[in-house]
């Protein structure tokens, strides 16, 4: 009912002892250095299945402009019996309802999460968006009156293993206030139809910050109202403390990536990527939980609730596959700052059609185009095309020059 409360808003009055407790003295630096010190072996640990070729990108037809469609062509794409992701929002509907199963808050008329025209002064992250997810931690009567500024899809659980991808931008408002321990969280798995349930594991910022607009120390971190995680070691030995953070305060967007292999097995893993730099990299069972529904939110809660609290969110996708096709500014897409998906519409281990998602990259600026296949794995190279142009043709192969 639409006056209840999630049975798990109760606890989010307190302190955040379990991940206060768990930071160690270590410095940022080397305990992300040790979180990390296993990730050769990734391919290994977090595979998805038999070794498959990794995808090649030999052309593109039609052209790159936004919302164009056009049609990829190589090989080792393998088979996605859904081709659409689960999720793509660029706030151009009309109801965010029509696409997720919820959006919180909705009983503060004037603060609920809806789309937006720019509103506060703040622009969306790039020029092909004219508007954006938007709410605001308006009040503290319960999650749908301001303690949670979200939007959420509902899935069935599958079999295990399978997989999430999620990215999305984000950013606070210019005038955000700040106090108590600042909890303020990002993205939740949750076993129900709605966020934040007794049963729930959730990325977030390490308490207390961020703390100001300009805080330094933000640290991605993870944590478990439930018992699927490792907290707080896991299985590769790390803390639930992680990579440093843009903070979300400071006046600028930024583009967040998740990749989830949800299993209740020592394999599983949660990875989070800002600005195409990986700054969390879980190893652990990420669903012991028990039922069969699941949800998966973008957003979440803050300690603070004035009206003054707003949270924006941009280009919002969700799909329960590793596959994909994105642009991205670099030819190795590990070096990348800039990703963006664009959107799938059939898809064989050949040829993918999709629509053309510029996200930043501007006409006539230089681009690389990647397939990543079932596993998570990109093609080695992205093929070079031009936002708004044909694909840069490929130098010819066993050509001698003669004098």
């Amino acid at each position: 009912p639409a006056t209840a409360q999630p049975l798990a808003q109760t606890k989010f009055r307190k302190m955040e002892f379990e991940l206060m407790q768990n930071h160690t003295s270590r410095t940022p630096r080397a305990r992300f250095s040790e979180a990390l010190r296993s990730v050769a072996g990734l391919a290994l640990l977090a595979g998805a299945g038999p070794l498959l070729a990794v995808p090649v990108v030999s052309g593109v037809s039609g052209p790159l402009d936004h919302k164009a469609a056009i049609t990829i062509s190589g090989s080792g794409f393998g088979t996605k019996a859904t081709a659409a992701p689960l999720v793509w929002d660029d706030a151009t509907g009309g109801n965010p309802l029509s696409i997720w199963d919820g959006a919180w808050p909705n009983l503060v008329p004037g603060y609920n999460t809806n789309y937006y025209d720019p509103i506060r002064g703040i622009a969306p992250p790039h020029s092909h968006d004219s508007r954006y997810i938007a709410g605001a931690h308006a009040t503290n009567q319960g999650a749908y009156s301001g303690y949670d500024v979200m939007v959420f899809k509902n899935i069935t659980l599958q079999p295990f293993p399978f997989y999430i991808y999620a990215s999305w931008y984000q950013r606070a408002d210019n005038d955000w206030k700040f106090g108590g321990d600042n909890n303020f969280k990002t993205f939740d798995y949750s076993a129900a139809n709605e966020p934040y349930a007794q049963s729930n594991w959730y990325v977030c910022y390490g308490p207390p910050h961020p703390g100001s607009t300009s805080d330094s120390a933000t640290q991605w971190a993870i944590n478990d109202d439930g018992k699927s995680l490792m907290i707080p070691t896991d299985a590769a030995g790390s803390s639930n403390w992680w990579g440093m953070a843009v903070d979300p305060m400071g006046g600028k967007w930024s583009k967040v990536e998740t990749a989830i292999k949800v299993t209740d097995q020592l394999d599983g893993y949660v990875m989070v990527w800002e600005n195409g730099h990986k700054v969390m990299n879980y190893q652990g069972p990420t669903d012991r939980y028990s039922g069969d529904r699941r949800s998966i939110a973008i957003g979440g809660y803050a300690r603070v609730e004035v009206p003054s609290n707003w949270r924006y969110y941009a280009d919002a996708y969700i799909d329960t596959s590793l596959q994909r096709v994105v642009l991205a500014n670099k030819p190795v897409l590990t070096q990348a700052t800039i990703i963006e998906n664009q959107i799938p519409s059939t898809w064989s281990d050949g040829s993918i059609s999709a629509t053309v998602n510029l996200g930043q990259f501007n006409q006539g600026e230089p681009a690389y185009l990647f397939v990543v296949d079932a596993t998570g794995t990109p093609s080695a190279k992205g093929l070079a095309v031009t936002a708004g142009g044909p694909a840069a043709p490929r130098p010819p192969s066993a050509v001698v020059v003669r004098p």
